[in-house]
């Protein structure tokens, strides 16, 4: 049920876009507790992105979860700014991240809802 998009206008190499979205997933479903078997990951690299007035590298993350708490988004913030500043050279200072809780009724899958 976690859902996290990177949209970032910083390009990653085609053979890496998959090593990318499994570290990516791998890592959502660590700090958030959940079976990584319902995590949705996502990246739109290379896109065109201004941030502070400047094309230098940014990202915008959005991450969505059942569940989500307070507590968990400052360590999260933390763990995805260090993830995209280590993989696509990102300064956290140049990511903004937004954090929304859903409740079950509202995520749909496989025909229903949680």
């Amino acid at each position: 049920m976690p859902m996290i998009r990177v949209e970032t206008n910083q390009p990653v190499a085609d053979g890496s876009v998959a090593a990318f979205l499994a570290d990516l997933s791998r890592l959502a479903a660590s700090a958030l507790g959940k079976p990584e078997a319902y995590v949705m990951v996502s990246l739109d690299a290379g896109r065109a992105m201004l941030f502070a007035g400047t094309d230098a590298p940014a990202a915008y993350v959005e991450v969505k979860s059942i569940g989500l708490q307070r507590a968990q988004t400052a360590p999260l913030s933390q763990a995805l700014s260090g993830f995209l500043r280590e993989r696509l050279g990102v300064d956290p200072s140049r990511v903004y991240i937004e954090f929304a809780a859903a409740e079950g009724a509202m995520w749909g899958w496989n025909g229903g809802t949680f």
